[in-house]
């Protein structure tokens, strides 16, 4: 169904939803941010379609190329579908992942403090090539089949997490085959905990301050060479069962990074 959002409902937008701090960076991500934003907190529900792109270059003074650059990039997150001749719309959006264990970034509803929710966004699922600490911890032998997979995690709409999962296909034969499009919102320790009937019990994890590569860039909408924070999560079901590795890249960004509940 189509929902069309009436025209003043559209016209302080960005006002409403520009974040502080991003006036430096490039105008595109600022508008990009903003329409994410206004998606996420729901100025535009499902379906509904957004102003044209004239219309957006109208409302804001942003130029046709920006807009439609920011748009473009919405498109490729799902965040907005783009159909040429009609419009773009609202996506359908998976709900806040439950009880993230690794990324907590706190805020404030209401004066009241609180963790911000998260929007996973699963990218891709593809074999793991060569080693690094994820090998090391996993401990991959002849005949295992490690399977990694990437994902966008929208931090209350602000900015983008991107993690690299590793698990052992073997181990986890339907995380490892089950359609990419159901992981959307699913927390991945949740469902490798239930594969185990053990909960995730010991979590070794560590920070380091690192140059992101061009892929962790490219998905968390950041210029090439930025750096940030690489946390780096080692989960297993009791202290001899390794189940997964997690890195999850952090932009720089205003919010306080929470690791102390690690169970």
């Amino acid at each position: 169904m189509v929902i069309d959002t009436p025209g003043p409902a559209t016209d302080d937008f960005l006002r409403r939803y520009d974040k502080r701090g991003m006036q430096g960076r490039p105008k595109y991500v600022r508008l990009r941010e903003a329409l994410r934003s206004a998606v996420d907190a729901g100025h535009w529900l499902p379906g509904a379609r957004l102003p044209s792109d004239s219309d957006l270059t109208r409302l804001t003074g942003f130029s046709l190329g920006t807009v439609q650059r920011a748009l473009r990039e919405l498109a490729d997150g799902g965040v907005v579908v783009r159909s040429q001749g009609s419009g773009t719309y609202a996506a359908e959006r998976g709900g806040a992942i439950d009880a993230p264990l690794h990324l907590r970034f706190r805020g404030s509803v209401d004066g009241e403090p609180t963790f911000l929710p998260l929007y996973p966004k699963v990218l891709s699922r593809t074999r793991a090539q060569g080693s690094g600490a994820w090998s090391a911890w996993l401990r991959p032998e002849a005949g295992t089949d490690i399977v990694r997979i990437d994902r966008q995690l929208s931090v209350n709409g602000e900015f983008i997490v991107f993690n690299r999962f590793y698990f052992d296909a073997h181990e986890f034969p339907d995380l490892a085959t089950r359609p990419l499009a159901s992981l959307d919102g699913a927390n991945l320790k949740q469902l490798l905990g239930e594969a185990v009937s053990m909960p995730i019990s010991d979590v070794e994890q560590h920070v380091s301050f690192v140059k992101f590569d061009a892929g962790a860039c490219k998905a968390m909408g950041v210029k090439p060479g930025t750096s940030g924070l690489l946390l780096e999560s080692a989960a297993a079901a009791g202290r001899s069962s390794p189940v997964y590795f997690l890195e999850s890249f952090i932009p720089p960004n205003d919010r306080r990074l929470d690791v102390s509940a690690l169970r």
